[in-house]
């Protein structure tokens, strides 16, 4: 077996509809037709956004409501059955992390048949992200859902009439350094793995972008602020030697110390993302003041003091000037 993980994984969403559905009273609708089944979600919220563990946290509210004419004339009021004594389109979330459900497992089943579920998802959802402009980055994010063991032939999942004319789309999440665009969710068939064959599903989407304010505080200026650490040595004069060479080293140490700490917040990834560009092309020019340093002193011995101070002078505007292309590159062009 080539793929033992893979296959492991498609049994997991093809062997439940064995206990969940069948086994009960059978699977609603005319025989050979799909059983409809109207969908309405609503994302809640966002609170969390993980670029290191690949992740976001959510909170979703999912409404399921299917018509199943052998519930009906049971009784003349709404009643309340647990959803192991009835069919129901047992819906796994297949990009789940770790997810709780609020409500429970029950269903509300009308004198005419219409049965109503409603369930609440909150957890961590998994999401690969493409982090190659963070922090200008924009994300799309996801959160599929399927119906274990049952095509689109068998279980049409189709949006809820009921739910046209409320606003699902605009909302405002509490995740702080993100930007959320609207939810979009709809009806998607998802194949578990390659000639599997297609689950029924259903597909809630949202886009998203960084905010820059953040990254700009936090990465943006305190790097900068290491580097202009480092241009001091431009002023002392080059006879100087400890103190410009103990500069130069303190902010090339302090810059790598930095280089470590952002790195926690993003994982082990095999490209290079706008930050590490940005932190590359600091970490080079501050290393250039120890070169600049070290020159200058070699000047210095040789009896070309004025010299060294012309590179002084030079070094002065032309440190600054390449900052500020590097993070004009990193911004507009990369």
């Amino acid at each position: 077996m080539k793929h033992p993980v893979r296959c492991l994984f498609a049994l997991s969403f093809l062997i439940p509809i064995c206990a969940g559905a069948d086994a009960a009273t059978g699977r609603p609708g005319a025989p050979g037709a799909a059983t409809e089944v109207a969908v309405t979600t609503v994302l809640l919220d966002v609170s969390k956004v993980d670029g290191a563990g690949q992740s976001f946290t959510a909170d979703l509210f999912v409404l399921l409501r299917w018509h199943d004419p052998s519930l009906a004339g049971a009784d003349e009021t709404v009643r309340h059955v647990d959803l192991d004594e009835i069919w129901h389109p047992a819906l796994q979330i297949v990009n789940r992390r770790a997810v709780d459900t609020t409500f429970p497992d029950r269903a509300e089943v009308s004198p005419n048949g219409t049965v109503t579920v409603r369930q609440r998802y909150f957890g961590t959802f998994a999401e690969p992200l493409d982090l190659r402009d963070f922090p200008l980055d924009h994300q799309q994010f996801s959160i599929r859902l399927v119906v274990p063991g049952s095509s689109p032939d068998q279980v049409m999942l189709v949006a809820d009439p009921a739910a046209a004319s409320m606003n699902l789309g605009e909302r405002s999440f509490s995740v702080a350094d993100w930007a959320m665009g609207p939810v979009t969710s709809a009806a998607s068939s998802f194949e578990v793995a390659p000639g599997s064959g297609q689950l029924s599903g259903w597909l809630v989407e949202l886009s998203g972008h960084r905010h820059l304010g953040y990254w700009a505080g936090i990465a943006l200026v305190s790097v900068a602020i290491i580097a202009a650490m480092s241009w001091v040595v431009f002023w002392l004069d080059p006879k100087y030697v400890p103190p410009r060479m103990s500069v130069a080293v303190t902010s090339m140490l302090t810059l790598i110390a930095y280089r470590f700490l952002l790195g926690a917040n993003l994982p082990q990834l095999a490209y290079l993302t706008r930050m590490d560009y940005f932190l590359i092309g600091s970490t080079l020019l501050v290393l250039l003041t120890v070169v600049q340093v070290t020159i200058t002193t070699g000047l210095v011995d040789r009896d070309q003091g004025a010299r060294a101070r012309c590179v002084n002078r030079t070094c002065r505007w032309l440190f600054p000037a390449a900052f500020v292309t590097l993070l004009a590159v990193i911004i507009w062009v990369i």
